[in-house]
Parts: C-alpha cells; sequence; structure tokens
C-alpha cells in the first residue's frame, strides 16, 4: 500500500520537529550558570563606654572603625550542624554558627543570639580582636554566647538561592560590660559595650 506524500512529509515533520524540541529543551538545560555575582559586604565596629557625669547623669564617648567593602573577608560554611558565617577586617573577626535545625525550610527569618540568659537560642557568636604589628600580633578573644549574661541582635538572612547556594543577610551584636580589648586588663578596670554590625549579599555557601 503506497502512503500518500502528503502524509509522509507530515509524518517527516513532526518526527524532525519533535527531535528539534528535545535538543533545544537539553541544550537549555546544559546551558551554563551564569558566574556568581560578587559578594557585596559591609562591616564596623564600635566600643561604647559609658561615664558618671558630675551632675550624676551618664555620658556616652568611644571608638569604632567602618570598613570598606573591598577590605572586608566574609565566609559561609555549610556543615552538618551549623551554618557559619565568618567576617574578618583589619582588626575585627566576627563569627557566626547559626543552628542548622533551627533554620526555616526557605532560610530566610531573623535568628537570636545565644546568650548566658538564653543558651538555647539558634545563633553562637564570638569575636576576636587582633593589633599586628611588625614584631608579632595581640588582642583579645570573646565568646560572647559563652561569658556573657544578656546580649543583644541577631543574623537575619534575607534572601537565600539555593540552586547557586547564595546568602544575603545582616548582623548586629551588642554585647555589655566587656573589657577594652585594647587596653591592659585590670581588676575593676575599664568596661565597654562592643558593637559589630554588618551586611552580606550574594555570599557564596561552600560545604564543610
Amino acid at each position: 500500500m503506497k502512503t500518500p506524500v502528503r502524509t509522509l512529509f507530515i509524518t517527516v515533520f513532526t518526527a524532525a520537529s519533535g527531535l528539534i524540541a528535545a535538543c533545544s529543551d537539553k541544550a537549555k538545560d546544559e546551558a551554563p550558570m551564569p558566574a556568581d555575582p560578587t559578594p557585596a559586604l559591609q562591616m564596623s565596629s564600635y566600643f561604647d563606654f559609658v561615664t558618671i557625669t558630675p551632675a550624676g547623669g551618664t555620658a556616652h564617648s568611644g571608638y569604632g572603625t567602618g570598613y570598606r567593602p573591598a577590605d572586608i573577608k566574609g565566609t559561609a560554611t555549610l556543615g552538618p550542624q551549623v551554618l557559619a558565617l565568618d567576617f574578618e577586617a583589619g582588626t575585627d573577626n566576627t563569627y557566626f554558627e547559626v543552628d542548622r535545625a533551627k533554620i526555616s525550610a526557605k532560610w530566610t527569618g531573623t535568628y537570636a543570639l545565644q546568650c548566658r540568659n538564653r543558651p538555647t537560642d539558634p545563633v553562637f557568636t564570638s569575636y576576636i580582636y587582633t593589633v599586628r604589628t611588625a614584631t608579632g600580633s595581640s588582642g583579645a578573644i570573646y565568646r560572647f554566647s559563652e561569658t556573657t549574661r544578656e546580649l543583644t541582635g541577631n543574623v537575619t538572612i534575607t534572601a537565600y538561592d539555593a540552586k547557586r547556594q547564595l546568602v544575603s543577610g545582616t548582623y548586629e551584636v551588642r554585647a555589655p560590660e566587656q573589657n577594652e580589648p585594647s587596653a591592659t586588663i585590670t581588676f575593676g578596670g575599664p568596661k565597654c559595650t562592643i558593637i559589630m554590625e554588618g551586611s552580606f549579599e550574594n555570599l557564596k555557601v561552600k560545604g564543610q
């Protein structure tokens, strides 16, 4: 039995169209992902001292540093138990561990800092102050979540791209009654509130 030419043409054309569509879809699937955007980082530190005025009131004084984005190094590492966020610039190194079991399904949310009064809150935080000289380095290590009775602040994740593993957010730490990091620690010496603030955008999350 002869197949009409028109029917044969339609059959061949339909098959070819399906093959072209399949190849097109495969090409889309195999298209390389665009390069990751450059992370945008902000970070600052401040040491706030409160003194009693002659009139009996209080006065604030202190010093701090705001860093240029190019001078800030930030990393995000996803381990079996925690999401570790590490930010370093100049004399300052702020570190967070967010409990993975308490991170929302889409990651976004505000996560409170652990302290002695709230040991089950989701974020452990610590801070290292380092002064480097030609002859060596000196500084202080603060494990805020373990040693400070009351911390104020949080880590907020504002966006997470699961496909590209990019995380964005902000952080704030206010740790009262701390020894001044650049001074020799003495009994009854001056205390300050250490304030750390920053933001991160499109920070690549790497596996541990």
